[in-house]
């Protein structure tokens, strides 16, 4: 076999028997072996082990052969139309047309997402999206990158990978917690099949597919392994998971995942704020997306937000993105449908809720379920009951395809059923703003000295909310701290029986005056929204 490079060799060092070297795809496997011992593996008794492994090698080496014929066609069709026309081309002379010089390779650079969903641009820019929708990150010619954000106030919680980049293969990352798992770890799916889900005792593990994807789990950072540059990226704003590189360092929750793709794109994953991604690739003919479009220029990029709309101190993280490809994704270019039938249906059903929310603010990019704005109006009275967010977003893009009250009581007991099933009950984020219940009056809230992590605060409900039925959610507020918010009728000196730490409560006696300072002490049983005002976290109890 390979006679083409047996000849190759002899007409290039004179006669004799070529010897090739050759690389399988196993991983640091380098074999050296005459062309024409190969053809008929023979061994000494008690090689055994020899004649496997050289016939596993001749299997490799077909496959190889395969490509190189291949590559020798597409290079024969190509080499004699530039050959003849750009004579000084591999020096840097003039292009064929001799319009100019042509350029340098382009520089890779680097696209950061992460929760609500947040972006730093290719170029530098900072925007924000708050809004669940499936989403171009990258849209090109060849490469295509979707990212996925959950609830009106867009957690980021998957990506996906495909295009002609890619020979059309799919690669789907994805936070558990979109197909029920309550583990809430990273899940990845090449064409529909899991990879990266058998560990060692370490955690890691690692997936090839030659000539399309080389990716591996590990638990810590791998100075020989992961992308320096990555650890550099500048946030926009202090966040309250701490430095940027926390993200990736040390033991990073769900764990660190690292892909390498064709084309030199490589995509660095963590589960940290609901999930954090770097997209290292180079610039891309008619770029668009969220990532930006990759120009070097960053203020064509963002818009910035309106003057007293968001705290001073979220400003630089706040800008709306600007530009092409920010549309929802349709339905027929949709990736993450590519995976699992679970996960299909999760992303069905943002499109679905997107479109819903997008036509309500009379967003010219994708027609809304509801007929009119009076339908609307019906769909948001019939609904109104319903707690959850998304499930009442569901019910409203249902009740105007269907124009059938019996969606409302369908929605509420699937209401129920999460609730039920749900292990224990955990915190779920509601929304930026202070708590509100169904009727968007104020609750009770109870506020402590010295919590004011987000995810201390999280903690803080999951804790005191398992033991006292009362406590119902939390709300923190920038640069403010932790208050969990209670039914009314519930005696909040139970709260003292727990030491929050950084001092314990405001009140030391939990007396009168402790409450929500937007106003109201009452309000109804349960967390169900928020008064809208980016400022603040709520969360509530399932």
């Amino acid at each position: 076999f390979l006679a083409a490079a047996a000849a190759a060799a002899s007409s290039a060092v004179g006669e004799g028997p070529g010897v090739v070297f050759i690389q399988t795809a196993r991983k640091g496997s380098i074999t050296k072996a005459a062309v024409g011992e190969l053809e008929q593996p023979t061994a000494a008794p008690g090689s055994e082990d020899q004649v496997a492994a050289l016939t596993e090698l001749k299997s490799e080496v077909g496959d190889l052969k395969s490509l190189l014929l291949s590559m020798q066609t597409m290079l024969s069709n190509g080499s004699s139309g530039c050959c003849n026309c750009c004579q000084g081309c591999a020096s840097g002379g003039e292009t064929p047309g001799g319009s100019g010089v042509v350029p340098p390779p382009n520089e890779p650079g680097l696209c950061a997402a992460f929760g609500d969903p947040h972006f730093t641009t290719f170029d530098g820019a900072h925007t924000v999206v708050l809004r669940e929708m499936v989403m171009w990150m990258v849209k090109s010619d060849k490469i295509l990158i979707q990212g996925l954000s959950k609830t009106n106030t867009g957690n980021f919680m998957g990506f996906a990978v495909g295009g002609p980049f890619m020979l059309n293969h799919t690669l789907v990352v994805y936070n558990s917690s979109l197909t029920g798992d309550a583990t809430g770890k990273l899940k990845v799916m090449l064409d529909g099949r899991e990879i990266l889900n058998h560990w060692d005792e370490k955690g890691n593990a690692e997936f090839e597919e030659p000539f399309l994807l080389w990716a591996a789990r590990r638990t810590e950072w791998d100075v020989s392994m992961h992308d320096h540059d990555v650890l550099s990226i500048k946030p926009s704003i202090n966040w309250a998971v701490g430095p940027w590189p926390k993200r990736f360092q040390q033991a990073p929750k769900g764990g660190l995942y690292y892909f390498k793709l064709p084309n030199e794109v490589e995509i660095t994953v963590s589960g940290v704020d609901y999930m954090s991604a770097v997209i290292k690739m180079a610039p891309q003919q008619g770029q668009s997306g969220y990532c930006g479009n990759f120009n070097g220029v960053a203020e064509d990029e963002f818009a910035p937000p309106a003057p007293g709309s968001v705290p001073p101190v979220l400003v630089p993280a706040w800008n709306t993105a600007v530009g092409e490809g920010l549309e929802q994704v349709h339905d027929a270019d949709n990736l993450f449908k590519l995976a699992s039938p679970e996960l299909a249906l999760s992303a069905a059903l943002v499109q679905q809720a997107s479109a819903l929310r997008v036509g309500h603010q009379e967003d010219p990019m994708m027609a809304s379920p509801c007929k009119d704005a009076h339908a609307l109006d019906e769909a948001e009275q019939a609904c109104a009951s319903i707690p959850d967010a998304d499930l009442r977003a569901a019910c409203m893009a249902d009740f105007c395809l269907t124009e059938k009250a019996s969606v409302v009581d369908d929605a509420a007991l699937s209401g129920v059923m999460e609730e039920r099933l749900s292990d224990g009950r955990v915190p779920l984020f509601v929304g930026h703003g202070p708590c509100r219940d169904i009727g968007g009056q104020a609750l009770r809230a109870v506020r402590t000295k010295g919590v004011r992590i987000a995810m201390e605060c999280q903690e803080l409900l999951r804790e005191v909310g398992a033991a006292i039925a009362g406590v119902v959610g939390a709300q923190l507020k920038t640069e403010g701290t932790c208050e969990l918010v209670v039914r009314p009728g519930t005696d909040v000196h139970d709260l003292l029986d727990f030491a929050p730490s950084g001092g314990g409560w405001v009140d030391a006696d939990l007396g009168g005056g402790v409450g929500d300072p937007h106003g109201g002490l009452g309000g109804d049983s349960f967390v169900a929204g928020v008064e809208k005002d980016l400022s603040w976290n709520c969360w509530r109890l399932d």
